[in-house]
């Protein structure tokens, strides 16, 4: 059976010669709504473009293929991604694996040692087959209760290399979270490879808008949450649970614009900073309610 996703919908009616629309709470697959962006986020004259509810029993690959690679403590794997009760799931687990070309120290070696060419733990990701570029990115999302993880909803053309050819490339972050902090996330953006000389003093990149998001003790991102983010030719905006928490300009003759993909991810790291993870939690999950993509309305 298909889980309800008990979110803000507007749904518009025409009956008995009255028509209008209004805010209610409705299950996904009511064919009579019309999805609009979470509650009262400050954003207008967007239309449902692309989306997975995450309403099966598996990962559809015709909208997604996986995160693959060794980075920091983990290694992703494809076996690490599932669907169920409604839910994309990113299994975070302790397991060895030889990753010869990593070059993190792991937990317990020092600085000057050589790289261990293993690491102790997995974790997974998802990455849309569909390019996108303007126009406002949702997901509802919540991370691992412990620490270690490094949990983004974020932008990036995939599969660029050092030998690809575009020149310039961009990264959008709406959403990146150290699970050592579970009141803590981080907003920005990236040009990488720009114009030789326009570079960031000291880096190989432009780094803009970078914003930490700091909750009260009565958030949580371990429960769910609503990430958002509005991306035009001229600005980025970023949304948590439909408030405005920061605004950047990223002009496209600036940064150089191009299609990206969206990535849902979660991998072992010492960013945070991260002294090791926590085995007493494991097995654990990142958990994704859905994920969505509006464009304007022509």
């Amino acid at each position: 059976m298909k889980k309800s996703k008990n979110t803000t919908w507007l749904v518009c009616y025409l009956a008995l010669g009255l028509s209008g629309c209004y805010n209610a709470s409705l299950a996904v697959s009511d064919s009579s709504t019309v999805v609009a962006p979470y509650g009262d986020t400050p954003v207008s004259g967007y239309t449902l473009s692309w989306s997975d509810e995450f309403n099966g029993d598996y990962v559809n690959e015709s909208k997604w293929h996986y995160r693959l690679d060794c980075k920091h403590w983990s290694q992703q794997k494809a076996r690490n991604n599932s669907v169920s009760g409604g839910l994309y799931r990113i299994h975070l687990r302790q397991e060895a694996s030889e990753c010869p070309n990593n070059t993190a120290l792991q937990p317990g070696q020092e600085e000057g040692d050589d790289p261990a060419g293993v690491v102790q733990y997995s974790g997974g990701g998802i990455i849309s087959n569909k390019f996108f570029r303007y126009g406002f990115y949702e997901a509802r999302l919540r991370v691992p209760p412990s620490a270690g993880w490094h949990s983004s909803f974020w932008m990036m053309r995939s599969g660029v290399t050092v030998e690809d050819d575009l020149v310039s490339h961009i990264e959008l972050d709406p959403f990146e979270n150290d699970s050592i902090d579970l009141q803590h996330y981080q907003t920005d953006a990236h040009q990488w490879k720009p114009e030789p000389g326009t570079e960031d003093p000291g880096r190989r990149q432009n780094k803009v808008g970078t914003r930490q998001i700091r909750f009260a003790e009565d958030t949580l991102l371990s429960d769910f949450h609503v990430i958002g983010m509005e991306f035009t030719d001229t600005h980025l905006r970023y949304f948590f649970d439909g408030a405005l928490v920061s605004e950047t300009a990223f002009a496209a003759e600036q940064f150089q614009h191009n299609d990206v993909n969206i990535w849902l991810t979660s991998i072992g790291t010492f960013l945070g900073p991260t002294p090791a993870i926590d085995n007493s939690q494991l097995p654990s999950e990142m958990q994704v309610d859905y994920v969505r993509f509006f464009q304007k309305t022509p």
